[in-house]
C-alpha cells in the first residue's frame, strides 16, 4: 500500500518530535561546529562530505576553514596545502581542485558572494544540484528537497515513492512535497537513517513509526 500525502504529513510531525531523542552523527556534529556556517563555509563542506564519513567531514572541515573561510582567501591557499589538510576526505585530490575552482567562479562571478538560485549555483563547475540544494536549504532557507541515498531510501520504505535512483526520487518529491515539508526534511531524513531505519541493518522494533505505519497499513518495504 503507498503511502498518501496526509499520512506522510502526520509522520513527518512525529518523526520531528523524535528526532530530539536521536544521537545522529550529523546531528551531534551540527552542534559541536565552530567554525563560523555561512553560505561558502556550507558549499565548501558539503563538498567535503561526498562519500565520506560524517565525522571525517566535520574534522576536515574544521582544519580547512581555520586556514581560509572566504573564496578569495580560500584562493591564496595553495591547492597541495588543502589536499593535506583536508586528507583523509574521499577524493581529496579532486576535491581540493574543486574548492580551488569553485572559490575562483565566485570571486569571478559572483563577487565573492554564494548565489542564492539553484540556476546560478550549478553553473559552478563541481556544484551538483544535490550540493546546491543542500545550500539553499540550509544557508538561504529556501524550500528544496536534498535528496540523498537515506530520503531516496525511506522515502521508498514507506510506499511514499516509488523510484530506482536518488536522481528520480529528487524529481518526484519537489513534484509532491509541499514547501513547508521540503524545509528540514533532509535533516530529519539522515537522522532516523543514521539512527534507526539505517541502510544494512535497520532497527525495525525500535522504530518509533511501527504502530503508526502499521495503523496505516502500510508494510515498510525494507
Amino acid at each position: 500500500m503507498f503511502m498518501t500525502m496526509q499520512q506522510f504529513q502526520k509522520i513527518l510531525k512525529f518523526l520531528h518530535i523524535e528526532y530530539e531523542k536521536w544521537d545522529a552523527p550529523a546531528k551531534r556534529f551540527a552542534k559541536e561546529c565552530k567554525y563560523k556556517r555561512t553560505p561558502y563555509t556550507i558549499l565548501i563542506a558539503t563538498v567535503l562530505s561526498f562519500r565520506t564519513k560524517d565525522e571525517v567531514t566535520f574534522a576536515a572541515a574544521h582544519r580547512l576553514f581555520a586556514l581560509a573561510d572566504k573564496p578569495k582567501d580560500m584562493l591564496n591557499v595553495s591547492r597541495e596545502t588543502i589536499e593535506k589538510t583536508i586528507y583523509p576526505v574521499g577524493f581529496y585530490r579532486q576535491k581540493a581542485k574543486s574548492i580551488h575552482h569553485i572559490s575562483q567562479e565566485l570571486v569571478e562571478k559572483f563577487g565573492g558572494d554564494v548565489p542564492d538560485t539553484l540556476e546560478e549555483l550549478t553553473s559552478i563547475k563541481g556544484v551538483g544540484p544535490k550540493t546546491a540544494k543542500i545550500v539553499l536549504e540550509q544557508a538561504f532557507e529556501k524550500p528544496y528537497v536534498a535528496v540523498d541515498t537515506h530520503v531516496h531510501r525511506i522515502c521508498n520504505i514507506w510506499g511514499l515513492i516509488e523510484t530506482k535512483s536518488p536522481e528520480e526520487s529528487d524529481r518526484v518529491l519537489e513534484e509532491i512535497v509541499s514547501d513547508e515539508e521540503k524545509r528540514g526534511l533532509n535533516k530529519l531524513l539522515v537522522a532516523f537513517g543514521q539512527t534507526v531505519c539505517k541502510p544494512q541493518k535497520p532497527d525495525c522494533k525500535r522504530c518509533p513509526l511501527q504502530e503508526t505505519l502499521k495503523n496505516f497499513g502500510i508494510q515498510c518495504k525494507v
